[in-house]
């Protein structure tokens, strides 16, 4: 089951990679050098080890469980569940991904069916987002459409370059500060990349649909995606703390909240989650002073080691057939015209030797037969 052991590889060591994201975003603070982190995790658990670091087998019962063994008790057993629970596993994953994709596509189709009724932004928010834009050297500028309903201003992939998508009820109750910080939120969104992360995250969830841990990267994704914007804005307008900060609240008390993941690729600015945390960053002018640069390059140095290997399992093959007393006889070897001789290994001085105390073999191995002790069951 080699594509089994590549799985299970992948998981384990992006489980690895998590808990260093987990420890630099929360314990280090550092949002940016998580948001790497995490985007590598996800890397992980959807590209092939290049390196394998082998590691050894099970011996005893656990070899016997794992099915490795080749006992003559279990083979049978064994043969039957490597043939049979590889095709099972992989039709049920099919399965789970055709579904869990078909979902996602549906989700789309319906939010394709709200940008149809979108229409260019106003001719200020144009300028405004050309002049953003180009502070930010962004070489390909997004665009700026209006839509209607109450919902947050987000940004998605388009076909040729990003889409804004700011709600029209929201902004003519904006002033002059508010609107280039909004503008700038998401504009920042768009050079970080964050719309395509979501196209990853998406690829990944539906392939890993079984995995629990997917959905948990992809809150942290965004969580760390906030507070990088947050800090942008902050350090590009720092005059407009208070009215970023005023911001926030009047979109979240805006918008209508979508249901959790309805648009997977949607990056959208609203977040009830960790607002209060988010509002006292704004409002903190120290904020973005400290350097703690050293173990978060190198945790991320050490994320890339890890990102080309793979745990090569020698438990993962097949397991060795036990061979009979027929096939372990010595086969006959014609010498020159004479009659076929049988080779025979030569016995050694210790095995020549007599047992010193009275032995009682068993009738298989009086008869011929030697009996086969599997040391690695416990029958």
């Amino acid at each position: 089951m080699p594509w089994l052991s590549c799985v299970v590889s992948n998981v384990l060591l992006a489980l690895l990679l998590a808990l260093a994201a987990w420890f630099v975003q929360w314990r280090i603070r550092r949002p940016a050098i998580a948001h790497v982190l995490w985007v590598l995790v996800l890397v992980k658990l959807v590209t092939p080890p290049l390196v394998n670091v082998p590691l050894h087998g099970s011996p005893g019962i656990m070899a016997c469980t794992l099915g490795t063994c080749g006992c003559r008790q279990h083979a049978p057993r064994q043969t039957l569940v490597y043939d049979t629970l590889p095709w099972v596993l992989l039709a049920t994953w099919s399965a789970g991904a055709a579904v869990t994709g078909w979902t996602a596509w549906r989700r789309w189709r319906r939010f394709r069916r709200l940008i149809a009724h979108t229409s260019p932004a106003p001719p200020e928010w144009q300028s405004l987002a050309a002049s953003l834009a180009s502070e930010l050297s962004i070489r390909c500028p997004p665009e700026i459409l209006a839509m209607p309903g109450r919902l947050s201003p987000l940004v998605v992939p388009g076909r040729y370059r990003p889409r804004m998508l700011l709600p029209m009820a929201l902004l003519g109750q904006l002033n002059a500060s508010q609107s280039a910080a909004l503008l700038l939120h998401e504009l920042v969104h768009i050079k970080r990349g964050d719309h395509l992360v979501r196209m990853l995250e998406l690829t990944v969830g539906v392939a890993y649909w079984w995995l629990p841990i997917v959905g948990s990267i992809g809150r942290q994704l965004r969580a760390c995606e906030e507070t990088c914007c947050d800090m942008a804005v902050v350090a590009h307008l720092p005059q407009s703390r208070r009215d970023y900060a005023q911001l926030l609240l009047d979109v979240l008390d805006f918008v209508n909240p979508l249901p959790e993941q309805a648009v997977p690729q949607a990056t959208a600015m609203s977040a009830a989650k960790g607002l209060e945390q988010r509002l006292l960053a704004i409002l903190d002018a120290t904020q973005g002073t400290r350097h703690t640069w050293t173990a978060g390059v190198c945790t991320v140095g050490l994320a890339f080691a890890i990102l080309p290997c793979g745990l090569r399992y020698d438990f993962a093959g097949r397991p060795t057939p036990v061979t009979s007393s027929a096939e372990r006889e010595p086969a006959a070897v014609p010498i020159g015209p004479g009659p076929r001789l049988a080779v025979c290994p030569v016995a050694t001085s210790a095995e020549l030797e007599p047992a010193t105390g009275a032995t009682h073999l068993p009738s298989s191995d009086r008869e011929g037969e030697p009996r086969v002790k599997d040391f690695c069951c416990s029958s």
